[in-house]
């Protein structure tokens, strides 16, 4: 495919064919095969949950603070009609193998080129920018994607790699994938896609600073049995600053266990 453009202020448009792209195993290559289209347009103003900053990315882990929460786990009560809405727990919707949505599940807003909600490319422009000053390459590789595309890169997955158990690690079943909600990005430099982009000036510094602009890495190491998905070092998901930074840098904190859902 043509290789990845930089852009003036924000990120690439990809279309693609699922969160991992390719074999899950670490790779080094140019861009894969999907076609890339550059896109030119305005930085939007940054919401207050996603705050500027350019300090150098930390090194030192920051222990997460907990989520405050009832000592009664919240349970997941929606009817198959009712899951037009996600299941939210302290105003944060989540999305996974245990708590899907439907096809008739919308976005709160639309903003292009990556489908994103208007907070969560507000604060992506902000983090991308941040990046840049620090020399680091931020490209969008997935943005929002469809009920039925998220259909078609499973069933694509299953057939690639000739297990239906390991496509599903790395992959979801349509409802079950964030991409539906627009709040979710894989995120990489435009050359080295898999686990190996954790070793990457990209995959190191997102985990270090993503939370100052509100986002997580939604499926940590060593977390698979909680999220349902193998480590997926590419994978952000915005949740806004004031919960974000009670995870901090360099965290293998899930969203599950900090809404006390896991």
């Amino acid at each position: 495919m043509p290789h990845p453009l930089r852009l003036t202020g924000l990120v690439a448009v990809l279309v693609l064919t699922g969160c991992s792209a390719s074999a899950p195993a670490a790779s080094q290559s140019t861009a894969p095969s999907p076609t890339t289209t550059a896109v030119t347009s305005a930085s939007p103003a940054a919401s207050s949950a996603s705050p500027s900053a350019t300090t150098a990315a930390s090194t030192t882990a920051t222990k997460p603070t907990p989520s405050p929460s009832t000592t009664t786990a919240p349970k997941d009560t929606r009817t198959a009609a009712q899951r037009n809405q996600p299941f939210t727990v302290n105003g944060i919707a989540v999305v996974s193998k245990k708590h899907p949505i439907n096809a008739a599940y919308r976005r709160t807003s639309v903003t292009s080129p990556n489908g994103l909600t208007k907070q969560t490319r507000a604060a992506l422009t902000d983090m991308v920018a941040a990046a840049r000053k620090q020399g680091v390459r931020i490209l969008v590789r997935s943005g929002y994607r469809s009920y039925a595309l998220q259909a078609q890169i499973l069933a694509s997955k299953i057939r690639e790699y000739g297990s239906e158990t390991l496509a599903r690690r790395y992959n979801a079943a349509p409802g079950r994938s964030e991409h539906q909600t627009g709040l979710a990005v894989d995120l990489w430099d435009g050359v080295t896609w898999g686990v190996g982009i954790r070793n990457t000036r990209i995959g190191k510094w997102l985990w270090a600073n993503a939370w100052r602009y509100g986002f997580i890495l939604r499926y940590p190491n060593g977390k698979e049995k909680i999220t349902g998905y193998a480590f997926e070092p590419w994978h952000y998901r915005y949740i806004g600053g004031a919960d974000a930074k009670r995870f901090g840098a360099n965290t293998n904190l899930t969203l599950e266990e900090y809404l006390g859902i896991a």
